[in-house]
């Protein structure tokens, strides 16, 4: 089973009087609607050198990823998880990320719904991660990415899924359990192979799958197997690179010069409908006792303004609004909710 942090793809863009230190990547900013298409560059064979790449914590850090391996390329295009043949264990999700390798057109599915709280994450048919038993089906759908993502901010997914082995002419039912613990380490800017230079955050995860065989009703534990993975996520691209280790028994070192996936985004298309919210202008009163955000809007599509003081702890203001033209008006009554300091974002919220 490969990471499962790897496909990524409501923006919501800050607005207010001062600016915060780092990028905060939202759930429209990972960009993963219907409709976006994204390639990247790869490698063809299990292994490639990253010795260097990877640098430390903290920030900020110049990533260059302009040049690199490059003999293979992955397709992706975001579609409507009943445009799958492979949908039918999927029934809760409502979309799918379709994988296509240049080289063979071997092909890879992953569902998942887009929620308030983050990506809901379903499962995966991938032939490439087990021939016999393609489809990964989690127990329960998890939250692998929350709707919110800043620097230093952490958070770990549980999940199961059943699946077996052949030994000899007998197939053995395995459950397997995974553990994978995020934390976001490292900001700064990364260079693209054609796409230029984007600020990003960026995500060291780690996961930790334990494996149990039921052997003739006897359960047999199979061991525990480590992959750390890098994801560099942008509020313009979402995942713009990924470089993950090799499997192992024991957890890989933060700093590793061999991976087994490196990953860098060569070419982008976004959905056909403008997705994040773009805050125009925030204006006084004559009075000054309230604030009028404007932004820009989807016709139809629902809105929710959401404030803060310390841009760290944010809490919705008021109800949504359904957008009837271009633009979409909030109200901030700052005789209400007073504060020496205060700050604004909107978010596009997920069709029912």
């Amino acid at each position: 089973m490969k990471p499962l942090g790897f496909s990524l793809t409501t923006a919501t863009v800050l607005g207010s009087l001062t600016a915060s230190a780092q990028i905060t990547v939202e759930l429209a900013d990972l960009q993963m609607t219907s409709g976006v298409q994204r390639s990247f560059l790869t490698h063809q064979g299990n292994l490639t050198v990253v010795n260097g790449l990877i640098m430390g914590t903290g920030g900020p850090f110049q990533w260059d990823f302009s040049a690199g391996v490059d003999d293979e390329t992955y397709h992706y295009e975001i579609l409507p998880a009943d445009q799958s043949p492979f949908s039918g264990p999927f029934a809760g999700a409502k979309l799918t990320e379709l994988r296509t390798v240049d080289s063979d057109g071997r092909t890879g599915w992953t569902f998942f719904n887009l929620t308030p709280g983050g990506r809901e994450l379903h499962g995966f048919h991938d032939p490439a991660g087990n021939p016999t038993n393609p489809v990964t089906q989690f127990d329960n759908p998890v939250v692998d990415y929350p709707a919110t993502i800043d620097y230093l901010d952490s958070w770990s997914v549980p999940a199961s899924y059943p699946t077996s082995i052949d030994i000899g002419d007998l197939v053995v039912p395995v459950n397997v359990g995974v553990t994978i613990t995020s934390f976001v380490d490292g900001y700064g800017t990364l260079t693209l192979p054609t796409l230029g230079t984007v600020d990003v955050l960026r995500i060291n995860e780690l996961s930790l799958f334990d494996s149990v065989a039921d052997v003739v009703g006897t359960p047999v534990q199979l061991g525990q197997s480590f992959v750390r993975s890098y994801l560099w996520i942008s509020e313009e691209y979402g995942l713009v690179a990924q470089i993950a280790s090799e499997g192992g028994t024991q957890a890989p070192s933060t700093e590793f010069d061999v991976a087994a996936r490196y990953l860098r985004l060569s070419r982008f298309t976004p959905a056909p409908t403008p997705i994040r919210p773009i805050i125009r202008s925030v204006d006084y009163d004559e009075e000054g006792t309230a604030v009028t955000i404007t932004c820009t809007s989807v016709e139809g599509q629902n809105y929710i303004l959401e404030v803060s003081d310390n841009l760290r702890a944010w809490q919705s203001q008021g109800d949504p609004v359904q957008a009837t033209g271009a633009t979409v008006t909030f109200l901030d009554n700052l005789i209400l909710f007073p504060s020496a300091e205060r700050y604004y974002r909107v978010h596009r919220l997920p069709p029912d």
